[in-house]
């Protein structure tokens, strides 16, 4: 079987002088190739449970949606690359490492979907600091704001079991959504911004992953059921959940709560159309489509359609203000407590 590795990606850039019967992507068994000038085929891996990201269609019968795959389909009409979606699982794209890697310096690796060339990558990934980046490469973030990260924790009668004002996790057993961004070894970039802003020091043994496997619906069992008292996550994850009617935000403001949102240290840009093998040189096909997709009107209505407009690339709104979740702590000017899901900087703990 072929992978990315064996057959680079060439520049589209360079098509034109091309003959029309010219491979313009990598091979990938059982998916055909663009030919020509101007055309390409990429195909990508994605799992519909990331609303507004990527979700199923309300049609019937049902097929895959969300922000990511709309996104994907336009850029065919902009730059002349389609950009097609096949369903698969988070793990086929990146997860907890394999045996083979051995390295204690990691726990999270390239997914095999990806590794064994199945397709050309994945979307709807953070692009992170850290170790993503020793397997994997990211496409431009399709979004105009760097995404920010969070703690939940447990309550107990309505008060946070981990204080807000705890900076030092060294013997605070944290949980990390596995197979997830933010990646458990980029909790320590972070700063506590309830605590004047002293970096958080992680836990002495390592962040737990949660017993269910990869993904959210585990992640917030593994913390509601005691496996951990807190779990770097998402800050706008819950948000998403409660919008999107999602079961995983059961309990949110009465069993769990968040104590911080607003983390900005841990990754490089927000969500990515792609991610690849390390070296593949998607992003180099991509990047140009969504450099030229954005300055588009139809970029702005898709955006605007599953997000506030403050959050979209070369939109004026996002001058405007950033949205409660993204504020750092101690600069929010919301009325949210506890008890709605958002835990202040004062809020007493067990």
């Amino acid at each position: 079987m072929l992978s990315l590795l064996s057959s680079p990606f060439l520049s589209f850039a360079s098509l034109p002088s091309c003959p029309d019967d010219s491979i313009s992507d990598p091979p990938i068994p059982g998916v055909l190739q663009g030919k020509g000038s101007g055309q390409g085929h990429v195909l990508l891996a994605m799992a519909p449970d990331y609303s507004p990201y990527t979700k199923w269609t309300a049609t019937v019968p049902k097929d895959l949606g969300g922000f990511n795959v709309e996104i994907g389909h336009a850029l065919e009409a902009v730059c002349g690359v389609k950009v097609e979606f096949i369903l698969d699982s988070w793990s086929s794209c990146f997860t907890v490492k394999p045996d083979r890697i051995y390295f204690s310096e990691v726990s999270e690796y390239v997914g095999q979907g990806i590794m064994d060339g199945r397709f050309h990558g994945c979307t709807a990934y953070t692009h992170t600091k850290g170790e993503r980046g020793l397997s994997l490469e990211f496409t431009d973030s399709l979004l105009g704001k760097q995404k920010r990260a969070g703690i939940l924790t447990r309550l107990d009668n309505g008060v946070p079991v981990v204080s807000p004002m705890t900076t030092d996790y060294t013997n605070i057993k944290l949980g990390d959504v596995s197979g997830w961004a933010p990646t458990s070894d980029t909790f320590g970039f972070n700063f506590n911004y309830c605590d004047g802003g002293n970096q958080f020091l992680p836990p002495a043994n390592g962040t737990i992953q949660p017993l269910g496997g990869d993904g959210n619906p585990s992640a917030i069992k593994g913390l509601v059921d005691g496996e951990y008292d807190a779990l770097y996550i998402y800050a706008d994850q819950l948000h998403n959940f409660v919008n999107s009617n999602d079961t995983n935000a059961d309990g949110f403001g009465t069993t769990f709560a968040y104590i911080h949102t607003g983390l900005d240290q841990w990754s490089f840009n927000g969500t990515t159309l792609a991610i690849s093998k390390r070296g593949s040189g998607l992003k180099q096909v991509l990047d140009p489509c969504i450099a030229a997709l954005v300055e588009t009107q139809i970029y702005q209505d898709i955006c605007t359609k599953h997000f506030d407009a403050s959050s979209c690339i070369n939109n004026p709104a996002a001058a405007s203000g950033s949205l409660f979740y993204d504020n750092k702590m101690n600069e929010r000017t919301d009325t949210y407590a506890c008890a709605d899901g958002y835990c202040t900087c004062s809020a007493p703990s067990v």
